[in-house]
């Protein structure tokens, strides 16, 4: 893989701006980043044009768009591929005056692509399936359909990681 510069601030603005101008037909950029990821761990082999028909539906993003959505998979794999732990793409929300970090939205993406591709995440072995168990409870958080407390929902959080690990160590 090519090593690619990460994307700036303004990069992940203009690629968040788009992906929310249209939220019915396109995944937000924290989606989009957590099916990125799921792609990546499983191995799926999906050209660029079903990649981008997933992260944005029928809309033909402009060239720089794409090499956006491009640019943002390829800084994915490296950061698999490193010794740090996994970060997930978090959105900030403020209320009241205070700022939570919302993973639920990564999370929903991630899933998202494991359902779009069960055939593939079907051969997980047994043992290792309980490892999306963290990420698929925030998902299930993204439409309201689960009601858990702080304390239960950072300790969800806190698994994120080894669960990203434990998944790619799989596959990988």
């Amino acid at each position: 893989m090519n090593k690619t510069a990460a994307l700036s601030a303004d990069e992940l603005t203009t690629l968040d701006e788009f992906l929310l101008d249209d939220p019915e037909e396109r995944l937000a950029i924290d989606e989009a980043h957590g099916y990125l990821t799921a792609l990546l761990i499983s191995k799926v082999e999906i050209d660029e044009a079903g990649m981008l028909e997933a992260l944005v539906g029928e809309a033909r993003p402009a060239e720089d768009i794409s090499q956006l959505l491009l640019r943002m998979r390829d800084e994915i794999a490296a950061d698999l591929e490193s010794v740090k732990p996994f970060e997930p793409m978090v959105i900030e929300e403020e209320e009241a005056g205070e700022t939570f970090e919302l993973y639920e939205g990564w999370c929903y993406g991630f899933m998202l692509a494991v359902s779009d591709h069960e055939e593939i995440w079907s051969q997980l072995p047994k043992e290792q399936k309980s490892l999306l168990e963290p990420i698929a409870t925030l998902a299930l958080l993204r439409e309201e359909e689960l009601d858990i407390d702080d304390e239960e929902y950072s300790g969800w959080v806190g698994l994120l990681a080894g669960s990203v690990s434990g998944l790619y160590a799989c596959w990988h």
